[in-house]
């Protein structure tokens, strides 16, 4: 799919942290577009309507590990299982600091960053997040 505006797919169902998160990555990176799906299943759901309609598929998904119904490990398996999405890069971005949760996470490929625990920290997490874009955002 072509290259337009770089996009983020950010999956979790907690609210506030789609909203502070969100907004946080569009004032820092006012260029990226960023899409919230509160649960695995929507965000799975988003990946397939891209791409029906033939639209570029982000260039990072940010993943909660721990979500009702789909959680973040079926989230993920279900993203590596499709030739078409394998090649997203994705961040586990939890709260959950579980060795288990952590090598899970690199048997799929991904890195697991932990949510931070004051608002102060966030630009910092924010740019470790967005270091695994691809293509990387300096050349986007």
């Amino acid at each position: 799919m072509a290259d337009e505006t770089p996009g983020i797919l950010y999956i979790d169902d907690d609210e506030d942290d789609l909203l502070i998160f969100g907004e946080s990555i569009e004032s820092l990176y006012p260029g990226i577009a960023v899409l919230k799906a509160p649960g695995g299943e929507e965000g799975i759901a988003m990946l397939q309507l891209l791409e029906q309609d033939g639209k570029p598929f982000p260039h990072l998904i940010i993943l909660d590990m721990n979500m009702p119904r789909m959680d973040g490990r079926q989230t993920l398996k279900a993203i590596r299982s499709r030739n078409e999405w394998a090649g997203i890069p994705v961040v586990i971005f939890t709260t959950s600091t579980s060795i288990p949760d952590i090598e899970f996470s690199r048997s799929f490929g991904t890195v697991c960053i932990t949510k931070p625990m004051s608002y102060e920290s966030l630009g910092k997490v924010i740019r470790q997040v967005l270091s695994y874009c691809s293509p990387p955002l300096s050349k986007v």
